[in-house]
């Protein structure tokens, strides 16, 4: 696990250090502060390279054009501070705790000006590259042996076509890191996802989430046949099976609680041994449900080694977690929340398990 995190040139984070992080950590904070980055900064640290993670980052954020030439292309300038490619970002986590090589990780990402011959954009009918890129995009972490190295075009955009190119593979054995955005999961990962889970625990605990707002269900199923396009909105072909009600009931007429607690367990299935990272996760949920919540997502996380990062505007959603706190708990605890504030200087506000406790004790404000 990481026990402390540097940002510096990220987004809105010029410079950003959080500090006592411990499994399950709670970012609050007002709109525009920064949560969602350090989320997003998180996952590029842990990926190692991994394009999807980036990838997927963007998509959530909807920094990307459609392109003639390309397909697809994304706004990367979006990523460093104050749209300028010229610096670099750079974030650092030092790992401690069991199950963790101990040690400091680095990723930084950068562009590095000027003509590139590479075969990474589209191809003539002759197998040749077809265009010179002004620059290229490069990712670089202290966890793999070659960096990520992406041709943009001629304005400064990643296209997604060259991301077939320069041997990556899907099966390449990255390490873990799961992204559950404001809407949940997209429908076609929770396919893709229920697919390595069926019929094992996983799908069990599932199930079981999901009965913490409605006991009734008894079995979830997906249907390969009807499944939602990948990146479409649409939840079809995802049914519950539910006590003393006849017929298979569609997944969308019970709530979006529902939705977002069903991803929160499958998310947490594929992120064994990685990170977790959930934005506003109390969506969709009533307040009486968080805390049952909160206890689902702290034992689960401590059983898969996963370590958990989630932002919230919400009073009720940091209190419910102070509920299940441990007053009694060795600084930092399992459970931290970390106050994150622009203009506050360069590290996060933290509370460890035993004052996050205090705090439902004492009813006091940390948003």
């Amino acid at each position: 696990m990481y026990s402390s995190i540097e940002i510096s040139g990220f987004r809105s984070l010029e410079e950003m250090r959080l500090e006592g992080l411990s499994r399950v950590n709670l970012l609050v904070g007002s709109n525009n502060s920064g949560k969602t980055s350090v989320l997003e900064s998180v996952g590029l640290l842990h990926s190692a390279g991994d394009y999807r993670v980036l990838r997927s980052l963007l998509e959530l954020r909807g920094e990307w054009l459609p392109d003639e030439d390309h397909g697809r292309v994304y706004d990367i300038a979006q990523l460093f501070s104050c749209r300028d490619m010229s610096e670099r970002i750079r974030v650092m986590g030092q790992r401690s705790g069991a199950g963790s090589r101990p040690g400091a990780v680095v990723a930084e990402l950068s562009v590095q000006m000027g003509p590139v011959q590479m075969p990474l954009l589209h191809q003539d009918d002759a197998g040749e590259a077809a265009d010179e890129s002004p620059g290229r995009f490069v990712w670089a972490s202290s966890e793999r042996n070659r960096d990520f190295e992406a041709a943009l075009t001629a304005d400064g955009m990643l296209p997604v076509r060259q991301q077939r190119w320069h041997g990556w593979s899907a099966d390449d054995d990255f390490p873990r890191v799961q992204f559950v955005g404001t809407g949940g999961l997209v429908p076609g990962d929770v396919g893709d996802i229920f697919d390595d889970v069926v019929l094992t625990d996983a799908e069990d605990r599932a199930v079981e989430a999901m009965r913490l707002i409605e006991p009734r269900v008894e079995r979830l199923a997906v249907l390969a046949s009807r499944r939602a396009p990948l990146g479409g909105s649409a939840r079809g072909g995802i049914l519950l099976r539910m006590q003393g009600v006849d017929g298979r009931v569609p997944i969308g007429s019970v709530g979006d609680g529902m939705w977002r607690l069903l991803g929160l367990a499958l998310a947490l299935a594929r992120a064994r041994g990685g990170v977790l990272l959930v934005d506003e996760i109390d969506t969709g949920l009533h307040y009486t449900v968080m805390q049952k919540m909160w206890t689902m997502l702290a034992e689960r996380s401590n059983s898969l080694d996963v370590q958990v990062f989630a932002t919230t505007h919400s009073r009720d959603c940091y209190e419910s977690l102070a509920s299940v706190a441990d007053p009694d708990a060795e600084p930092p605890g399992d459970l931290t929340i970390h106050r994150i504030e622009p203009g506050n200087g360069t590290s996060s506000i933290g509370f460890s398990e035993h004052e996050v406790a205090a705090v439902a004790d004492r009813g006091l404000e940390v948003r």
